[in-house]
């Protein structure tokens, strides 16, 4: 039944994410139709997990759109209504967040060390390694500014079109991104519905909430173990024997079923080309 619940919350994530889209196209003077949404979406959240800082997402979104027969101003209007409608929520998640974590941080972080260093110390050791090695790597490949350009291209065209739109629909539009984001924080939280030793709805939710934003900030696809590490420390919950299993669960459901499905419409729909183009996205291309 657990998995019942969330692959429910997944396909709320998804639907709630296709009306917005669609809801930002008819606001641009477009027609989207729902498949399509669905797709575009599909695509994006593909090429998201498998470039850095989530740079394929946006343009692999625009190309559905654009596929899908739209005009390319029309498609770049409603992805700068989208985006406007987006920040706000961010930002209010990034405040909750912080009210959440700030006040009690010399604690938790008291716990956090001398539950999990102490007795991995060795592993943690060889895991923050790798991870420098890897973004000593990432350095090198990712386009130099190209994390930089995307924020400043993203408010450009959000705020070119924000005043343009109605209230209401970044309104609504900012609804269905609180209920996209809801849907999938409370995948862990479904996982372990009804388990006697489940940890706190809220260490779950919040936890969730913060590790699925961390690919915005750290320059690694799909958060490049950052995420794996602190999930297996217990920052969204001590699982006990379980926490690897849960890692799994979780992963798949949030990231690594969404990311195949997308992936595998992308390549039958467009061909091989088309998603070996949307995932060089923002690595750097080396001159023959």
């Amino acid at each position: 039944m657990n998995h019942v619940f969330a692959i429910l919350l997944v396909a709320v994530d998804s639907v709630a994410r296709a009306w917005r889209i669609q809801l930002a196209t008819r606001a641009a003077g477009g027609r989207l139709a729902f498949p399509d949404a669905l797709r575009l979406n599909l695509y994006g959240e593909a090429a998201s997990t498998l470039t850095p800082n989530r740079l394929g997402g946006e343009p692999a979104r625009f190309l559905g759109m654009t596929w899908s027969g739209l005009r390319v101003v029309m498609a770049l209007v409603a992805l700068g209504v989208e985006v406007a409608a987006e920040w706000p929520v961010f930002g209010t998640i990034a405040v909750a967040l912080a009210a959440y974590y700030v006040p009690d941080w010399s604690e938790a972080a008291d716990r956090f060390l001398s539950h999990s260093l102490a007795r991995d110390l060795l592993g943690f050791e060889l895991i923050a390694l790798v991870v420098l090695l890897v973004i000593w790597t990432l350095q090198r490949l990712v386009r130099p500014g190209a994390i930089r350009h995307r924020v400043r291209r993203q408010w450009r065209v959000a705020l070119a079109h924000v005043r343009r739109a109605r209230w209401w629909v970044l309104f609504v539009g900012a609804l269905l991104t609180v209920v996209s984001l809801g849907a999938r924080a409370l995948i862990l939280a479904a996982l372990v519905w009804g388990h006697r030793d489940a940890p706190s709805f809220a260490v779950m939710f919040f936890g969730s909430l913060a590790l699925l934003h961390a690919p915005l900030v750290v320059p690694l696809p799909s958060g490049g173990g950052g995420i794996e590490v602190a999930f297996l420390s217990g920052f969204a919950g001590d699982f006990g024997s379980a926490q690897v299993t849960m890692l799994l669960l979780w992963r798949f459901y949030t990231t690594i079923l969404l990311t195949v499905l997308g992936f595998y419409l992308l390549v039958r729909t467009h061909g091989v080309a088309a998603a070996k183009e949307l995932f060089t996205v923002g690595w750097f291309r080396r001159r023959r």
